[in-house]
């Protein structure tokens, strides 16, 4: 995956964040977060219903951090067999994103299972977090916009979610 690919070409970056390992896709999206949450947290305010990620992202809280873990695999795996997998895939992509940025702050605090210490980024992983950063706001917001909002299964047929 070359850097030069991803620098202002958002689905070229979208591609490659696609090709990153599960686990790598999870850490990526807390660097993002960790590294310019400030700027793209603010994504799409009024579009967001930070209610209902508030309430997925309780969900998630109540588990232990292996299943913290597990679950947010899951979501990246698109896993219809987990039921928070399938309620995070019922939700808007700017709900999506607002979850993702609950997550983050859930690491930060202790309360969701935080990064290892020790944690390298591929060096695929890291030239996508730099063609990112390189990028305007907008284009920013659409990469990371889209990254999660291709994760989640769909809600199961029937009353059952």
């Amino acid at each position: 995956m070359a850097y030069t690919n991803a620098v202002n070409n958002t689905d070229n970056a979208l591609e490659n964040f696609r090709q990153l390992g599960t686990d790598e896709q999870l850490a990526w999206l807390w660097f993002v977060y960790e590294q310019m949450g400030d700027a793209v947290t603010p994504a799409a305010p009024g579009a967001a219903s930070p209610e209902i990620a508030g309430g997925l992202f309780e969900q998630v809280k109540e588990q232990s951090h292996e299943q913290q873990l597990d679950t947010m695999r899951a979501i990246a795996n698109r896993d219809a067999n987990n039921q928070i997998c399938r309620e995070y895939g019922s939700l808007s992509a700017n709900t999506k994103l607002a979850f993702w940025f609950f997550l983050s702050c859930g690491m930060d605090e202790g309360t969701i299972i935080p990064m290892p210490d020790d944690y390298k980024m591929s060096d695929e992983g890291q030239n996508l977090l730099s063609a990112l950063e390189s990028m305007e706001l907008e284009q920013q917001i659409r990469v990371l916009r889209d990254a999660v909002a291709g994760m989640g299964a769909e809600p199961a047929a029937g009353a059952a979610i």
